[in-house]
């Protein structure tokens, strides 16, 4: 099954910082910017920084950490295909408030990576 790699987010203690970083020492372009949520425009795939609220270190969520994310033709094929195979998911394929559906998985040391389906 074709996949791509649409995101990487990465965890960040100051968005600010952060956005000067890549922006204007790596020079990746800024597409929209928010106080807690930026992406960058790096061709095909998005890179995002995403505020390590003090909150998210419960569930492990620092700053350095990233995250990954897929598109496929078809998630919920996707799923049931990984499922079978023992991939491990965090979330089946939901419905999410950004208007599309989203499973999570995990590799094997725990990193999720999130995986969309493709939009035409």
């Amino acid at each position: 099954m074709l996949m791509l790699l649409s995101h990487v987010i990465v965890y960040v203690s100051d968005m600010q910082r952060s956005i000067r970083f890549y922006r204007d020492q790596l020079g990746f372009p800024v597409k929209m910017e928010s106080p807690d949520w930026t992406e960058l425009h790096s061709g095909r795939t998005t890179l995002a920084l995403h505020i390590a609220a003090p909150g998210e270190r419960s569930t492990k969520i620092l700053p350095g950490d990233a995250h990954i994310g897929i598109e496929v033709l078809d998630l919920d094929k996707f799923y049931e295909e990984k499922k079978a195979q023992g991939v491990p998911f965090k979330m089946p394929p939901t419905m999410q408030d950004f208007g599309r559906k989203m499973a999570v998985m995990s590799d094997p040391d725990g990193l999720p990576i999130s995986v969309t389906e493709e939009l035409g």
